[in-house]
Protein backbone atom coordinates (compact mmCIF):
# COMPACT_ATOMS: atom_id res chain seq x y z
CA UNK A 1 0.00 0.00 0.00
CA UNK A 2 2.89 2.39 -0.70
CA UNK A 3 3.40 4.91 -3.31
CA UNK A 4 3.94 2.88 -6.76
CA UNK A 5 2.43 0.10 -5.34
CA UNK A 6 -0.94 -2.14 -6.40
CA UNK A 7 -2.92 -0.57 -3.91
CA UNK A 8 -1.98 2.50 -3.54
CA UNK A 9 -5.08 4.21 -5.17
CA UNK A 10 -7.59 2.48 -3.48
CA UNK A 11 -7.24 4.73 -0.40
CA UNK A 12 -10.08 7.51 1.24
CA UNK A 13 -9.24 9.87 3.92
CA UNK A 14 -12.60 10.35 6.21
CA UNK A 15 -13.06 12.55 8.39
CA UNK A 16 -16.34 12.56 10.64
CA UNK A 17 -16.16 16.51 12.41
CA UNK A 18 -16.42 16.54 15.86
CA UNK A 19 -15.65 12.49 16.55
CA UNK A 20 -12.81 11.20 17.78
CA UNK A 21 -11.65 7.66 17.44
CA UNK A 22 -13.67 5.68 20.13
CA UNK A 23 -16.77 7.10 18.83
CA UNK A 24 -16.25 5.16 15.74
CA UNK A 25 -17.15 2.00 17.76
CA UNK A 26 -20.38 2.86 19.16
CA UNK A 27 -21.72 5.89 18.10
CA UNK A 28 -24.35 4.99 15.23
CA UNK A 29 -25.51 8.54 14.27
CA UNK A 30 -22.16 9.44 13.21
CA UNK A 31 -20.74 6.31 11.48
CA UNK A 32 -21.02 7.12 7.91
CA UNK A 33 -21.90 3.84 6.50
CA UNK A 34 -23.02 4.29 3.30
CA UNK A 35 -19.44 6.01 2.79
CA UNK A 36 -17.49 3.03 4.26
CA UNK A 37 -20.20 0.70 2.26
CA UNK A 38 -19.61 2.72 -1.10
CA UNK A 39 -15.63 2.62 -0.49
CA UNK A 40 -15.93 -1.75 0.54
CA UNK A 41 -17.89 -2.40 -2.97
CA UNK A 42 -16.14 -0.50 -5.01
CA UNK A 43 -12.71 -1.44 -3.56
CA UNK A 44 -13.09 -5.34 -2.44
CA UNK A 45 -16.04 -6.29 -4.84
CA UNK A 46 -17.84 -6.61 -1.99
Amino acid sequence: MTKGGKYAGNKELLIIPNAVHTDLYDRLDIIPFDKIESFFKTNLGV
